[in-house]
């Protein structure tokens, strides 16, 4: 009979994008544990703050954020995407970047220079209200 071998965290390491979200995961969870009042990796906004944040985010935007959503993609991928000018798309990209929904990291292009691949921040995005009533 052979044994087999237990696979633990440690055996993913090596790959840093699953390494990253372990370790955001363990901080979310000790967080919870400790029932903190905020969680690690979630961002509150005031109403004034929400309100700004809402009217930055545009029906393009929205859609940049989407289709970045489904994969690594270049800023010019993204253009070509969502038929746009690739400037326009560039200036949206920072616009989305600032309000941290989105980072951008510059990569080789073989043959190319380099390009820029958007990559979203989070999975989800969850909005909750609550009201107080006078």
């Amino acid at each position: 009979m052979t044994s087999q071998k237990k696979i633990t965290l440690e055996d993913f390491k090596a790959y840093k994008p699953l390494s990253e979200r372990i370790h955001k995961g363990k901080e979310v969870a000790r967080a919870l544990d400790a029932k903190a009042d905020v969680l690690p990796h979630s961002r509150v906004f005031t109403s004034f703050e929400f309100e700004a944040f809402i009217g930055e985010l545009t029906p393009k935007r929205f859609e940049l954020l989407r289709l970045a959503s489904r994969g690594r993609r270049s800023i010019s991928e993204l253009a070509d995407a969502c038929h746009r000018d690739h400037s326009a798309v560039s200036k949206d990209i920072s616009k989305l970047k600032a309000l941290g929904l989105v980072k951008v990291e510059a990569i080789t292009n073989a043959g190319h220079g380099r390009k820029k691949l958007v990559i979203p921040v989070a999975e989800t995005i969850s909005i909750s209200a609550s009201f107080a009533l006078a």
